[in-house]
């Protein structure tokens, strides 16, 4: 048996280090269905609880929200558009439409996007008509389709890369069955 003197800075390191553990765990993701690849780029959906955002009004608040959902746009290796492998690609227009399986309710709009300790993404806190089975359809247009931006392109033949890709959709389904709101963050 260990002395009393011992047992409490035993005792306080080891609450320290479960209060660590779930500080470094953060906020959890929940995939929405597999990562999928298309015109050299990785699109995965994911979602966590809601975020809170600066500046404040870009987006849902989060007290008036049930998630934060989402699109992790990646290079894959040997992109056309000139990104290196795991590189985020900016500048994309990516449109979401969520649905509840099994009725006409759906929830659709712009995600915006917004840097966060994992990196840079595009999301949107959102508002879901409560539990259940949701169809996810994320619609990806290049650069060329945001207007108010500018992103140009090399196009000569010695430092030029392959012309945009035409709009495209992935599509996923998630079982929603809410998320403890931790705070915070």
């Amino acid at each position: 048996m260990l002395p009393n003197k011992f047992r409490r800075p035993i005792k306080q390191a080891a609450a320290f280090g479960l209060l660590a553990n779930a500080l470094i765990a953060g906020a959890a993701e929940y995939p929405i269905g597999k990562p999928q690849q298309q015109f050299g780029m990785e699109i995965a959906a994911v979602y966590l609880q809601p975020v809170a955002m600066e500046p404040e009004g870009m987006m849902r608040k989060t007290e008036e929200s049930d998630i934060h959902i989402e699109a992790d746009i990646k290079a894959l290796k040997g992109n056309p558009n000139g990104f290196e492998e795991g590189a985020w690609i900016p500048y994309l227009v990516v449109k979401f439409e969520i649905t509840k399986i099994g009725t006409s309710q759906k929830v659709s709009g712009e995600f915006m996007p917004m840097v966060a300790n994992d990196g840079p993404h595009y999301g949107d806190n959102i508002k879901l008509f409560g539990p259940g089975k949701y169809h996810v359809k994320y619609t990806i247009s290049p650069p060329t389709e945001n207007k108010p931006a500018h992103f140009g392109r090399h196009i000569d033949k010695l430092t030029g890369v392959k012309p945009w890709f035409k709009a495209f959709a992935v599509e996923n389904d998630f079982s929603y069955a809410g998320i403890g709101k931790k705070g915070g963050y």
